[in-house]
């Protein structure tokens, strides 16, 4: 669980998932405005006056591209609690990467520099990872789920050994289907719906006590 109180300064952080602006412009196609940072912070700030957000998504970026702007978008923002969701964009590089330059950054050296950095820097913030997912709305992309799934072990991993919150949202949304069509949580299978926000704003909220 990680501890919220007035005055504290929340970050949210990563690729489009978190990304406001791409969201909003590209409602029309995956109907997902409602971004799960901007619904946790709707309802931390009923119980809270105080607190002070931070949305740093940016639609297509791998984890280097976060370790290149750790600097300006989290250590200099001194937050008290960081909440992560960063990956997918790294494994689909992997996936299919004759529609990218051959990978020359991978992900494991850039977690492991982004958690000393954060260590060192920002010690007492708590951080929470959420662990990218695919939604199975488009069977086509169904073989990802096992490049993708090696990714989230490594994040996962690096979290567990730094002690950070994880929420895996694979498992979260795995159940979820098992009750909502795919296709009502992501259209796309990766950007989640204002419903798929919804679930994962639940499940933040559930841990930020």
């Amino acid at each position: 669980m990680i501890e919220v109180k007035n005055g504290y300064r929340i970050l949210f952080i990563g690729d489009s998932i978190t990304d406001i602006k791409f969201n909003r412009k590209f409602d029309y196609k995956i109907h997902g405005r409602k971004v799960y940072a901007l619904q946790v912070a709707k309802q931390l700030k009923k119980k809270y006056k105080n607190l002070k957000f931070f949305f740093r998504g940016i639609a297509s970026n791998r984890t280097y591209h976060l370790y290149d702007r750790l600097t300006k978008d989290c250590i200099n923002l001194k937050p008290d609690v960081i909440v992560m969701l960063i990956g997918v964009n790294d494994a689909w590089e992997h996936y299919v990467p004759e529609q990218y330059p051959p990978l020359l950054r991978p992900m494991k050296p850039h977690v492991k520099e982004i958690y000393r950095r954060l260590n060192a820097e920002l010690p007492d913030a708590q951080l929470l990872v959420l662990l990218p997912f695919l939604i199975d709305s488009m069977p086509e992309k169904a073989p990802f789920h096992k490049v993708l799934d090696e990714y989230r072990q490594v994040l996962a991993d690096m979290a567990m050994k730094n002690s950070a919150d994880i929420i895996d949202l694979q498992e979260v949304f795995n159940k979820a289907q098992t009750e909502i069509l795919p296709k009502k949580l992501a259209v796309d299978g990766v950007h989640p719906t204002n419903l798929g926000h919804k679930i994962i704003s639940q499940e933040v909220l559930k841990v930020l006590k």
